[in-house]
Formats: structure tokens, C-alpha cells, sequence
């Protein structure tokens, strides 16, 4: 009952991939997004693009997909062509004229009909004979006529080639919503599958966030079941090979799925969610989570070898591995749980699941494993002989043990000094494109959307919010934001464009009302009558409509104001900014010089900033910040477990300098091979600290019973499950490398690392230290005894 509802609980877990479930919550810039979050209204977005040599097939191909796509139930709207701003302009052309033309017209007005008072009068005799030219009422009429003309053109939004047409899809959900966008994608590519079969001959792509959303997950997704597959097979088949007994290891499994399948019920429970920093931990917490119920089921077989059985063989494997286990269970626990001292929401996730995983999983090898084993006993469980791969172990260790503490001790003081070197280097990985994903949908979905952009200019993937609490706020703070590139080169501003809904509404309203009120007012007057009828009849052309006003907010069409459009309708409250030419959003120092010369504009605190770099920015500096307390705190936190549990003895001496120098070497080995830290690195150190005291503290505490110099022995006897143990860490985080996504591959090859130093450490540096620091006698007894 206990495991189907845990096992129910687990299955309800959800992978939300979206960068903001791994930011911190308490910062400003975190606040800021959420504030702008409710304020504004969350749309998703998704470009149809059509390529043809043919403009008559693409223009066919590009209707027939609107009127398909339009009527599908999750689609917003469609923007096809520009024609609503063509409507708008035209509606509003009188003030949308330029005022210095407007007045240029009255003043030519003003001189026409100077001009026809003057040839009334019976005595004028003009001196001038040359015909005049255009004047500047003709001109306005003229730009008139033109605007009129291309309001009536279909102003599709078809790239300078004619060859690339896109429309732009909005929907009703946020992109975030991974099963809504799954099935407008669906609706979508069956719409194009139409069109191909009625228009062959054209290329039809998709791009925009709802597709970037999906693939996100799926690479994540499928990364994550890929991993737990290739985890569970190759751990099987090593445990199959190293126990040579089917049922034993049917009941390792049996404990292993209930502190899994319990791990991620209490993540259902505690959390609700998986994100990209915790979406890849089943493998991890099979490949370590494992670890209890090998060195407890080898000790088993062990007893039993020995002549004992039943209960008595049982209580001998609890009894002589509790203590080893236990340390390098809290000593894992408390290096996953120094990562909730961070302000990550990522981090703090990974550590509480981390730590409860490797706990549950203690307590079901002491309470649910013991059950099984005498269950499969029942059915007829034999030990084999013992393995040989603890015996295979000893032998490699070189004999003379002195030499091998001294040459692995230089050794670790050489990756120091290069470590060293390393982390004042700036270690640290500063192309966001590194932590994403890479998949044929991603790279079919970059290919439409480079040449959208190169037909239409870029985009503004790097735009950004800026909300104000009232309206009124809006010209100030514009005025602050402008005023920091005035007079800068291009290349050098901060901003490359800021928009409001002012930029929407025609300038100078006041002004232009009332050069066109006095435009009215001359083609009404009765001097008018004194010009000929075609004149007369021109000129009327340029007679204002009586009913001029002041445009406002809510005189801007929806489909043109949306961007400024808040989720309680309200208008004009948000600015859109775009970082300038000179900043790289991809790249992390951009993004934090960026960032700081924004927040040097010491806009007021009722202003909120709600873009990623603020976001990143501030994770940075967070992971600049909190890496080494986090750091800090899972070493001496895994030094007191260590103390405590092995005590202030040379067991516990040689188990903390195992775990510090497995710890060293990985960094070392990072460096020799030009690992970038990231975010997801960063929780490996943490991790390899825990590592490097879990597997010496089993080798130092099995010494401990086979008797002071016994490293050897103990290296032939538990050496062997130490090694399988390893090998089940290294298989788990082997497997993501198999991920699509770059972040987890890095994390990946970072955690194998540091396996591999700790256990280098804990088989060659731990024994030949519990020899070495052995008394004479026993180092003399070690060499006479078996």
C-alpha cells in the first residue's frame, strides 16, 4: 500500500524547464519579474514561416495556412500583414502629420488666397510670368494621396526578396503552459501537412517561444528517462556479475525503488515540481542511492559464507556496516544540504531532494532490505564465492605503501597548485548558449528563426519590461532612460530602442489641433470662394474633419497596443527596452555590465525592471557569493559527521584527507581538461566532498575490524562493494551525457570526475595511510597475517 501511493505521488512530478524555477526569490530583480509577472499580460508566440522562389506559390501557400490556422481553438490571433497600423495612420492621418508640413500648408493656403484677393482687385498686374510650382499644400495633399493608397495595400510581411513570408501567432496562454503549446503545435503541424499536400513546392517553418518552450522540456524530459534506462541496465548488469545471484539482487532493487520511489513522493509533497537543475536526480539517487544496499548485501553474503544464517547473518551485515554507512550517508546528506543555504531555488531543490534521497534510501537498506534478503534466502538465495574484485584490488595496490602515500599526497598537492591557477583564472562559463539544449527541433526552430531574422532584422529576444505604477511616470522616467544616450555613438548606447504607447500616438496633438482648426477655418471662410473651382475643389481635399480630438490610450487598436496592455486592461504603464548594439545578451559579462549600468540609473524603487539579464546578473552573482559558503559548509559539515560518528582517531585523520584530496584532484583534473563551471558544476563539489568521505570512511572502518595495518585486507574484502559502488555513481552520472541539454552534460562530466579521484583516492591513498600510520607491531603483525 505504502509503495503505491508513494509510487503515485511520484508519477504526479511535473519538469518545468523554464530558467526562473532555479532563481533565487528574495532579490530585486526576481521580485521585479514577478511584479511585472501579474501586471502584465502572459502571452505565448509562435512565427509561421513560408519560403518560396515563387512569390505567387508562397503568397498562395501563406493565405491558405492563415485561413486554416486562425481557426484553430487555442490561436489568439494571427498578425499577417501590417494592415491594422496602415488603418490606424490613415484613420488619424491629420494628426499624424508632421506639424512643421501642416503649417507650411496653412501658410500656403493663406498665400493662395492672398493671391486670388489680389488678382480680384482690377488694378493688380502681376509681374511675375513663370508658372508657379508645387507649394506646400500641394505637397501635403500629395502625401495625402499616398497614404491613402498604401492604406489600401495588403502590407504583407514578405522579406525584400519576395522569397520569406511569416505570420505571428498569439495565443491566450502563457508559453510556460507546456501541454497547451504541445497541442497548438500538434494543431499547427497538421496545418502545414495540409497546405504541403495543396501547395507542394514550399518550405514551412515554425519558430518562436512556444516552440523553444516544448523542446526545452522534451530534451530534458527524454534526457532524464534516457539516463534512468541506461542507469538502471548497466547497474543491473554489474550487480548481477559482481553478486552472481539473481534474487540477491532482485532484493537490492526491490529496497532501492522504495527509497527512490519515497525520494520523489516527498518531492510531490514538499516541492510540487522538478526543474532543469533537479529534473536529471533519478539517476543520481539510484547510482548513489544504491551504495547502502551493496556494501549491506556483500557483508550479508559475507556472514553467510561463514557458517552463519538466518537472523544471526542478518544482525552481522547490520551490525558491522551501520556505522561506515551511516557516516558516509550523513556525510552525503549534509554536503546535498549545504546547497540549501544558497539562494537558488534550483540549488536549494537539488540539495533537499539530494539529501532526503540518500537518506531514504539508508533506511529502506536497514529496514526494508534486510526483509527481502531473508525472503530470497527463502527461496533458495546462495552466496557464491566471494568476489574477486576486492582480491583483484589489493593486488594492484603497490607494495610498498609509504611510497604510494607519499607519491599520491604529492600528487594532490600538484592539483592544488593547479587548481589554484584555475579558479583565479575565471573558471566560469560565460555563453548562456552552453546551458541550453541542443536537439533537431531546437536546431530546426534556430534555423527558421535566423532567417526570419535575417529577412526582418533581429528580433527582441533580449527586449525587456519596464513597468511604472501610474501613468503619469511614464515621460520621466523616459526622459532618465534617453537622457543616458544622448549624444553617444550608437555602437556605445545603452538602450538600441525604448517604446512606449506614446510612440503609438501622434506627438504634438495640441499644437497640430490648432494649425488644423485654422486650416478649417481658411477653407471655410468666404475668401476661399474668391479662387478658381479647381482650386476650390483641391484645397477642400485638405479641410479637416470637424470632429478632431486628442488621441489618448485607449484610441490605440488592440492588436497595436497589446505589448502595453496590462492583465487588469489598464494602458501605457510598461515600457519595452532592448539592450544596445555593444551588449552580447548571451554573454555573462555583458549581461552583468548590463545590469549594472541599468541599475546605476537609480530609477525609483516603485520602477521594476523585469528582464533576464537582471535575473542572470544576479545569479552570478549569487554563484560567486554562496559557492564557497555552500562549499565550506558540506566540508566542515562532512569533517563533524565524520567525527562524531568515526571519531578523533587516525580512521577519521585518513577518511577526511581521502575526502579532501579526491576532492582537490577532481578540480585539478577539471582544470588539465578546461572544464567551464557552471550553475550545474557548481552542485558537483558540494556532491564530491561527500563522495570522497563515503567511500574512504567504508575502507577506514573495515580496517578497523579486521585490526590496525590491515588496509590491505580491508581493501580485499570491502575494496570490491567500495568499487561497485562507484561504479554505480559513475554509471548514473555517465548517463548524462546522453542528455540533449549542454548544462547536465557539463554537470555530468564533472560529477564522473569527481568519482573517479575519490575513489582513486579511497583504494591507492586510504590503505596505504592506515598502514602507514599504523604502530610498528602492527604494521609487522598486518604482513604475517592473511
Amino acid at each position: 500500500m505504502f509503495s503505491a501511493l508513494a509510487t503515485f505521488g511520484a508519477t504526479q512530478l511535473k519538469i518545468l524547464p523554464d530558467f526562473s524555477y532555479l532563481l533565487p526569490q528574495n532579490v530585486r530583480s526576481v521580485t521585479d519579474l514577478r511584479e511585472i509577472g501579474k501586471r502584465a499580460r502572459v502571452l505565448g508566440t509562435a512565427m509561421v514561416a513560408v519560403e518560396s522562389a515563387d512569390p505567387a506559390l508562397r503568397q498562395r501557400a501563406a493565405e491558405l495556412l492563415r485561413d486554416k490556422i486562425v481557426r484553430l481553438p487555442l490561436v489568439s490571433s494571427v498578425t499577417f500583414d501590417d494592415r491594422a497600423m496602415r488603418a490606424y495612420a490613415w484613420q488619424h492621418r491629420w494628426l499624424f502629420a508632421d506639424l512643421a508640413d501642416l503649417e507650411r500648408a496653412r501658410a500656403a493656403i493663406d498665400d493662395k488666397i492672398r493671391q486670388a484677393r489680389l488678382e480680384a482687385n482690377p488694378l493688380y498686374i502681376g509681374l511675375d510670368d513663370a508658372p508657379a510650382g508645387p507649394d506646400a499644400a500641394d505637397q501635403l495633399r500629395e502625401r495625402l494621396r499616398k497614404a491613402e493608397a498604401d492604406s489600401a495595400q495588403k502590407g504583407e510581411l514578405v522579406s525584400p526578396d519576395g522569397k520569406l513570408q511569416r505570420m505571428i501567432i498569439r495565443t491566450a496562454f502563457s508559453s510556460g503552459d507546456v501541454d497547451l503549446d504541445k497541442q497548438l503545435l500538434a494543431g499547427i503541424d497538421q496545418v502545414m501537412d495540409d497546405v504541403h499536400a495543396a501547395v507542394p513546392g514550399v518550405e514551412i517553418g515554425v519558430a518562436g517561444d512556444i516552440v523553444v518552450s516544448v523542446a526545452e522540456h522534451d530534451s530534458i524530459l527524454n534526457g532524464m528517462l534516457l539516463a534512468t534506462l541506461v542507469t538502471v541496465s548497466l547497474v543491473m548488469f554489474a550487480l548481477i556479475w559482481f553478486f552472481r545471484s539473481a534474487l540477491a539482487v532482485g532484493a537490492l532493487s526491490w529496497s532501492l525503488a522504495i527509497g527512490t520511489i519515497t525520494t520523489f513522493a516527498f518531492t510531490q509533497v514538499a516541492i510540487g515540481h522538478l526543474n532543469l537543475a533537479t529534473a536529471f536526480l533519478s539517476s543520481i539517487v539510484i547510482g548513489n542511492g544504491i551504495n547502502v544496499g551493496i556494501l549491506v548485501t556483500a557483508r550479508y553474503f559475507e556472514e553467510l559464507r561463514a557458517g552463519r544464517d538466518g537472523v544471526d547473518a542478518l544482525a552481522g551485515a547490520l551490525a558491522n556496516t551501520v556505522a561506515g554507512t551511516l557516516a558516509a550517508a550523513l556525510t552525503a546528506a549534509v554536503a546535498y544540504a549545504s546547497l540549501v543555504i544558497t539562494v537558488f531555488r534550483g540549488f536549494r531543490d537539488f540539495g533537499v531532494i539530494g539529501g532526503i534521497g540518500i537518506l531514504l534510501c539508508w533506511c529502506a537498506a536497514y529496514l526494508v532490505l534486510p526483509a527481502a534478503l531473508s525472503i530470497a534466502r527463502s527461496f533458495g538465495m546462495r552466496p557464491r564465492r566471494e568476489p574477486p574484485l576486492g582480491r583483484w584490488l589489493a593486488r594492484l595496490l603497490p607494495h610498498n605503501l609509504v611510497v604510494t602515500a607519499i607519491a599520491t599526497i604529492a600528487l594532490i598537492a600538484g592539483a592544488g597548485v593547479v587548481t589554484a591557477r584555475y579558479l583565479t583564472d575565471d573558471p566560469f562559463e560565460s555563453n548562456f548558449k552552453n546551458l541550453r539544449s541542443r536537439s533537431a527541433a531546437i536546431n530546426e526552430q534556430q534555423r527558421w528563426m535566423h532567417a526570419i531574422d535575417a529577412a526582418f532584422g533581429h528580433g527582441t529576444d533580449a527586449g525587456f519590461v519596464i513597468a511604472v505604477p501610474r501613468r503619469d511616470d511614464v515621460a520621466p522616467v523616459m526622459a532618465r532612460l534617453r537622457a543616458v544616450d544622448a549624444g553617444v555613438a550608437p555602437r556605445d548606447r545603452l538602450f538600441s530602442q525604448l517604446v512606449t504607447i506614446d510612440d503609438l500616438l501622434p506627438s504634438q496633438q495640441a499644437e497640430k489641433l490648432a494649425v488644423l482648426d485654422q486650416i478649417r477655418q481658411r477653407l471655410s471662410s468666404k475668401e476661399i470662394e474668391q479662387l478658381p473651382d479647381a482650386d476650390r475643389a483641391e484645397l477642400a481635399k485638405l479641410r479637416p474633419p470637424d470632429d478632431l480630438r486628442v488621441l489618448g490610450d485607449n484610441d490605440v487598436p488592440e492588436a497595436l497596443a497589446s505589448p502595453f496592455i496590462e492583465a487588469d486592461g489598464s494602458r501605457g504603464k510598461l515600457i519595452g527596452a532592448t539592450p544596445g548594439p555593444g551588449y552580447e545578451v548571451w554573454d555573462a559579462h555583458d549581461t552583468v555590465r548590463f545590469s549594472d549600468n541599468v541599475r546605476a540609473l537609480h530609477l525609483p524603487s516603485d520602477v521594476h525592471l523585469g528582464g533576464a539579464s537582471f535575473v542572470f546578473a544576479d545569479v552570478l552573482e549569487a554563484v560567486l557569493d554562496d559557492g564557497p559558503k555552500a562549499t565550506l559548509a558540506a566540508l566542515l559539515g562532512a569533517i563533524l559527521v565524520v567525527l562524531l560518528i568515526v571519531g578523533r582517531n587516525r580512521h577519521g585523520f585518513v577518511t577526511i584527507v581521502c575526502g579532501l584530496g579526491g576532492t582537490m584532484l577532481m578540480l585539478g583534473s577539471a582544470a588539465v581538461l578546461g572544464l567551464r563551471i557552471n550553475f550545474l558544476d557548481f552542485v558537483a563539489l558540494p556532491i564530491t566532498i561527500g563522495i570522497g568521505i563515503e567511500y574512504a570512511v567504508n575502507i577506514a572502518t573495515r580496517e578497523r575490524q579486521e585490526g590496525p595495518g590491515r588496509g590491505r585486507a580491508a581493501l580485499a574484502t570491502t575494496g570490491g562493494a567500495v568499487a561497485i559502488c562507484s561504479y554505480t555513481a559513475i554509471v548514473g552520472y555517465g548517463s548524462l551525457l546522453l542528455s540533449q541539454n549542454l548544462g547536465i552534460r557539463s554537470f555530468g562530466l564533472a560529477a564522473m570526475l569527481g568519482e573517479l579521484t575519490c575513489l582513486g583516492v579511497a583504494l591507492f591513498l586510504a590503505p596505504a595511510l592506515l598502514w602507514t600510520t599504523a604502530s610498528d607491531l602492527a604494521r609487522r603483525r598486518s604482513e604475517v597475517s592473511p
